[in-house]
């Protein structure tokens, strides 16, 4: 299934569900877990970033992560192209508010003045068992014509 969120798509595991919670995100939460467990999901973020470059707007996520995130730990950060524009991949380490170790990877670029960011969040334990099925995720990730392109 392919999800769609102002202008940008990418493809969502299979049986996982679509949620949209606000104007600016989309998310895919994978089925209730039988161990009731934290349940992994990839969020689509779209935001205006007005006349932030994409450095400014970069860094400004760095800070906003180490405030808002419990325990953050910045693993890797890595310039790579989203869908063949200038990019990047964020690689990190969290602690949810019930103390479970959470990886978090991001993929994010900007078309114009607009950010787009595809966010995916899953318990440290079982990271390594869907880090595949999160970059297919990823290397799908389709962003809308414009500037940036």
């Amino acid at each position: 299934m392919n999800v769609v969120h102002d202008g940008a798509s990418f493809p969502a595991p299979e049986g996982w569900d679509v949620v949209t919670p606000a104007p600016d995100a989309t998310i895919v939460i994978e089925p209730d877990r039988a161990d009731g467990g934290f349940r992994a999901n990839l969020v689509l973020t779209v935001g205006d970033n007005g006349d932030l470059s994409f450095r400014d707007w970069q860094n400004g996520t760095d800070v906003l992560l180490r405030h808002e995130l419990v325990d953050f730990l910045l693993l890797d950060l890595e310039r790579l192209d989203v869908d063949g524009r200038p990019g990047g991949r964020r690689l990190a380490h969290h602690t949810s508010r019930e103390g479970a170790g959470l990886v978090m990877e991001q993929w994010f670029a900007q078309v114009g003045s607009t950010g787009y960011t595809l966010t995916a969040t899953v318990d440290a334990l079982r990271y390594p068992l869907l880090a595949a099925t999160l970059d297919e995720c990823a290397a799908g990730l389709t962003l809308p014509d414009g500037a940036g392109r």
